[in-house]
């Protein structure tokens, strides 16, 4: 009987695609690790749209550096400024307009 450690290891589907392009996805419970944010707290901001992962492996988001980045910010707004979820959401929308007005204004 082979030991589990010694077990070849095969790369998940789309993972040889993702580091073809450069670009690392990871999945939900190691974005929420790198984050520190509670799983299940990431996958409600998922549900409420906040955050949306550009890969689905089955039923299994994939997180980028990007999604990363968004949900750092996310932390920041309810640890640093003590929101709760719906002062968050009505944040993360408005930083979200103020971006898209700035990118069409041009800086």
């Amino acid at each position: 009987m082979r030991d589990r450690i010694n077990r070849p290891r095969f790369p998940k589907r789309g993972a040889r695609e993702a580091q073809e392009s450069g670009l690392h996805y990871v999945r939900l419970e190691v974005a929420a690790r790198l984050v520190r944010l509670p799983p299940a707290r990431v996958r409600r901001y998922v549900r409420a749209g906040l955050v949306q992962p550009p890969r689905v492996e089955g039923r299994s988001p994939l997180f980028s550096e990007a999604e990363l980045a968004r949900l750092r910010r996310i932390r920041r707004l309810a640890d640093d400024l003590g929101l709760n979820a719906a002062g968050v959401e009505v944040a993360v929308r408005l930083l979200d307009e103020i971006e898209a007005l700035r990118a069409a204004l041009g800086r």
